[in-house]
């Protein structure tokens, strides 16, 4: 009977075997792959923003004299508004730095009075008839002589400004900065408005300038960059997530500019350049 159950278990196992065999044949073990790390997007230009401004200066060294004589023809015209345009980035949540492009006030002014017998030139007279002889002989006219003046000045600047915090969505700050001031001045004293009259049809008559040179008057300009500096204070309002707007109160001063100044009919020329300014701004976070 073992011999029976041992033959038996034989003919089970060849069987078995090559089934088994092709099964195992047939199983592929798993393959593990590590996931990726999740994509991360580079922010390009963060920290980075634009800003602009315009200002009005309440205080500035151009102002209108009304002390000058009833006899002359005062003529003052000037721009009291400021602007300027640049670039910052925010160094931490607190600090950040510009490097900014600006116009400063400008103003253009005169003082002329009618002089008679000012201008000196000549007109045609005849002295023949047949056929018509024209000689020039010396003549003078009625002209304005007057001083004119103008000043002009543009900045660059390099700023820094402290954020103090942010409070109900305002966010003071106070800042200052140096750079350089383009100023420009230019005067010209005893200019003579000299004008020509034509001629009739015969050539006879008319009025000519003869002194050109003498009609400018003494003329006198600088054009040079100096040493700038301001200081100032205001407050941020988050308009976006982008967008900031700002007011603030800003002192400029130019300690080695020179202008033209109207002195009691005089102008003279000054040195030291200061303008207090109220500004309204706007920055662009570039993120």
């Amino acid at each position: 009977m073992q011999f029976e159950l041992r033959i038996a278990l034989a003919l089970a196992a060849t069987v078995l075997l090559p089934q088994a065999s092709a099964l195992a044949a047939d199983y592929d073990p798993p393959i593990y792959v590590d996931q990726a790390p999740e994509y991360q997007p580079v922010e390009v230009g963060s920290g980075w923003y634009l800003r602009g401004d315009i200002g009005y200066a309440f205080s500035h060294p151009f102002k209108k004299r009304e002390d000058f004589t009833s006899t002359s023809n005062y003529d003052y015209k000037s721009n009291e508004f400021t602007g300027s345009i640049g670039a910052g980035y925010h160094l931490n949540d607190y600090l950040r730095a510009e490097l900014n492009f600006g116009i400063l006030p400008s103003n253009k002014f005169s003082d002329t009075v009618l002089m008679p017998d000012a201008c000196r030139g000549h007109t045609n007279v005849v002295v023949g008839t047949d056929p018509i002889v024209l000689q020039p002989v010396a003549a003078t006219q009625d002209c304005n002589v007057g001083n004119f003046g103008t000043n002009k000045a543009y900045t660059v600047m390099a700023n820094a400004y402290v954020d103090l915090g942010t409070y109900v969505g305002l966010t003071p700050y106070i800042g200052g900065g140096l750079g350089l001031a383009y100023t420009r001045y230019a005067k010209s004293v005893g200019k003579k408005d000299c004008r020509e009259i034509p001629t009739n049809t015969s050539g006879a008559g008319g009025f000519a300038c003869d002194d050109p040179v003498g009609y400018d008057g003494q003329n006198d300009s600088q054009s040079k960059f100096n040493l700038a500096y301001s200081l100032g204070a205001g407050v941020a309002y988050q308009v976006s997530k982008n967008v900031s707007l700002d007011v603030g109160y800003e002192y400029f001063a130019i300690p080695g500019g020179k202008y033209v100044a109207y002195d009691d009919g005089q102008f003279n020329v000054r040195k030291g350049l200061d303008y207090h300014q109220v500004k309204v701004g706007f920055r662009y976070d570039l993120w």
